[in-house]
């Protein structure tokens, strides 16, 4: 198994991109097109599932990670140290101040006007992009040798 992960590492960035496309730009924005869901219960559940997301992406990271260690190449992949950064942007700096923004709105608080979502946006479209690269790069090396 451990030397199938090696050699096929991409599918974990591929179910990886799969939630980011299907949560972030999916889930997220449709839930407010209900007329049962008000912005603070879409907000309230945009919290839970952003946090169990955040979870996955951080254990999807450290295997690609200790695989891609294992496999000799983290010296060279640039793109891993970049999707690295985003993780850690993502964890440690906006979410924490985005959760803070969202518990204000379900309680009813004055929230300003931030432009910290639209960077964790941005981030998400970069994260994407990353993911689908480091994809492609793996699936070509490992065609290349079979």
């Amino acid at each position: 198994m451990w030397d199938f992960l090696k050699v096929h590492k991409y599918i974990i960035t591929l179910i990886w991109v799969g939630m980011v496309l299907a949560i972030s730009f999916m889930e997220a924005p449709l839930k407010f097109q209900s007329e049962l869901v008000d912005t603070r219960v879409g907000v309230s559940i945009g919290r839970i599932v952003f946090t169990f997301l955040n979870r996955v992406e951080v254990i999807f990271l450290g295997i690609f990670t200790i695989l891609t260690l294992a496999s000799g190449s983290f010296k060279r992949s640039y793109l891993l140290h970049v999707l690295i950064g985003i993780i850690v942007i993502q964890t440690f700096i906006l979410l924490p101040f985005l959760d803070e923004r969202a518990l204000n709105i379900v309680q009813e608080q004055p929230v300003e006007d931030s432009i910290l979502h639209i960077n964790y946006v941005l981030l998400e479209i970069i994260k994407v992009v990353v993911l689908l690269w480091i994809s492609m790069y793996e699936i070509k090396k490992q065609a290349s040798h079979s």
